[in-house]
């Protein structure tokens, strides 16, 4: 069977009278026998077109003409009905109905979208709690007021496949802050999870972990703002140094400062980032002074906003 272009190089649409119509949907279905178009773009060419569709009827009653009355068209003219047969019969198929399509094939913006409303992302979100705690300590867990119930984050979505954990779960992170209640679970999240350690914002300096767990944010590269809360349970734990002095010194009874805390050491080597000192919540542990809030503050503000080494080294 000749194809389009030898039709056309054989004169054939200005000798048979074929419409513009007609060679437009001829050269489609040349495309769609070599696989530049689907069958399901040649239906709706036809189906919304009542145009395509009579200029194809038309064309099959000319070149029937045209055979009858010049037998040596007959091979040219059978091509042409053959091909309007064949369009006619994909647009008269009912079309396949596949439904929504594939969400993985939608762009990221609009998947990204979809996890927005999906997760609550908004800017009044309520901040996430792991609950229950994980790691080891005895340090007290978050408790929820009189008469609330935490309620459970439902992200089943992130669990359908690898590729759609990483997008839910980047999305949750991303947006939403979460909340520990010490030190040590902070440890035990930054080690298991690596994707939320992009979220670390606020955390309860205390712990008989609480060195490791601020340690590991010294690797956070990204971390930009942090907020320490301390409160009585933060010295209850000291460091290894100060464990040492008192093999020799005895302190006095209830004389337990900030610098002598368990992770004092790692937190004021912590740098690049602009940090803020709160007070624990009175419901959850015993406040300290303002004077040592304030006096902790101060350090951190003249040690921890100073810039990281690594971006001195870069701009040096």
């Amino acid at each position: 069977m000749a194809t389009f272009y030898e039709q056309r190089m054989f004169n054939l649409f200005e000798r048979y009278g074929i419409s513009k119509n007609a060679q437009n949907m001829l050269k489609q279905y040349e495309d769609f026998m070599t696989a530049r178009v689907d069958e399901a773009a040649v239906g709706r060419l036809i189906r919304l077109s009542p145009n395509n569709r009579a200029a194809l009827t038309t064309t099959m009653g000319k070149c029937a003409k045209m055979a009858g009355k010049e037998p040596g068209e007959l091979k040219h003219c059978l091509a042409i009905i053959d091909s309007c047969v064949k369009m006619l019969q994909i647009a008269d198929k009912s079309p396949v109905q596949e439904g929504f399509p594939s969400f993985k094939k939608l762009p990221s913006e609009i998947r990204n979208r979809i996890f927005y409303f999906y997760l609550g992302n908004h800017s009044e979100a309520a901040a996430l709690i792991p609950f229950p705690k994980h790691g080891e300590c005895v340090c007290a867990p978050h408790e929820p007021p009189l008469g609330v119930h935490f309620i459970k984050k439902n992200i089943s979505a992130a669990f359908t496949s690898k590729a759609m954990r990483d997008e839910v779960l980047a999305c949750l992170y991303r947006k939403r802050a979460f909340h520990f209640p010490c030190a040590c679970e902070m440890h035990y999240h930054l080690t298991t999870n690596d994707a939320l350690k992009e979220l670390i914002r606020t955390f309860h300096w205390c712990g008989i972990e609480a060195d490791k767990g601020i340690r590991g944010l010294q690797d956070m590269k990204q971390l930009e703002y942090l907020t320490v809360i301390i409160s009585k349970s933060t010295t209850k734990h000291v460091t290894q140094r100060e464990k040492e002095i008192r093999k020799y010194f005895m302190p006095k009874r209830g004389t337990n400062v900030l610098p002598e805390a368990l992770g004092f050491d790692e937190l004021i080597q912590l740098r690049g980032l602009s940090v803020a000192v709160e007070h624990v919540a009175k419901r959850k542990a015993d406040r300290r002074s303002d004077d040592e809030k304030g006096s902790l503050n101060a350090l951190l503000q003249s040690r921890v906003t100073k810039p990281r080494e690594d971006s001195d080294e870069e701009t040096g």
